[in-house]
């Protein structure tokens, strides 16, 4: 299912000349434009569909290419010009997490963020999606690690991570579990939306302005804590987070509250030309 509102805009206004849902049981159509659902699973209606379709030439494949190396080199030139940011913060944390490790994420600026960079195809990636809810991500992650071989680490943002702080109050996390906080003083997912911002309504209902460090709770719960508010010491923090040691780690990563959306905002309008 799609969740981006951006990407259910543009395919609503440009609406293809067929929409077909395959699914046994539901067909939602989210795009108002449903030509007919398919009561059967992918993989039986792809085998009849090779049966009938015949083989034809076309130039698809390669103006999607092109138009993928644009986006790429215009992702690459933008970033090498931003400001420490929650952007780039997740330009040199994701490239970070180790192979084969599982990486969860937290709702809501998190995962959004995430999906603007490639991934790892050995790292599993989870994400508590609910209705549009920051409740148990860390929950889920350490219920996940507890269980599991493999090192789990945590992206989480400030207000996910203090909603759901009483799933460390246990006596089970592995001393590989890691959690990465991007604290930008509030719910910066809402600066992006359209509105006043910087107003004593928007701070206290909206953005949720705090003053809120992890420092005490990792030190109550027996967590090594690590706190960054600069790209370089990000970097150099970054190159031993994940080693082994004998308590499980927090790194918390302090951005500009007013300045990360201006960031993202900028990031989506230089693919405009």
């Amino acid at each position: 299912m799609v969740v981006s509102k951006k990407i259910k805009a543009y395919l609503r206004t440009y609406q293809p000349k067929a929409h077909f849902h395959v699914n046994p049981k539901k067909a939602f159509d989210t795009y108002f434009n449903l030509t007919k659902h398919y009561k059967v699973r992918a993989n039986t209606f792809f085998k009849k569909y090779k049966e009938v379709i015949a083989a034809g030439e076309g130039n698809y494949r390669d103006h999607w290419l092109a138009v993928k190396g644009r986006r790429t080199l215009k992702h690459r030139s933008y970033l090498e010009t931003t400001p420490f940011s929650d952007l780039k913060a997740f330009q040199h944390i994701l490239p970070s997490v180790p192979e084969e490790s599982v990486l969860h994420l937290s709702n809501s600026s998190t995962i959004r963020y995430v999906q603007l960079f490639n991934d790892k195809p050995s790292v599993d990636q989870y994400c508590n999606r609910g209705t549009s809810g920051i409740d148990g991500s860390t929950a889920t992650a350490i219920g996940h690690a507890v269980q599991s071989s493999k090192q789990h680490i945590l992206i989480t943002g400030d207000l996910s991570f203090f909603y759901d702080s009483n799933a460390l109050w246990n006596n089970y996390i592995p001393n590989n579990f890691r959690i990465i906080i991007i604290n930008n003083g509030g719910g910066g997912i809402f600066r992006i939306l359209p509105g006043n911002k910087n107003t004593d309504d928007f701070d206290t209902y909206f953005e949720t302005k705090h003053q809120l460090s992890a420092k005490q709770l990792a030190l109550m719960y027996g967590f090594d804590y690590i706190v960054v508010s600069e790209e370089n010491t990000l970097i150099e923090q970054l190159s031993s987070f994940y080693s082994e040691g004998n308590q499980p780690k927090i790194i918390e990563v302090f951005t500009p509250r007013t300045l990360n959306d201006e960031i993202l905002i900028g990031y989506f309008n230089n693919f405009n030309d």
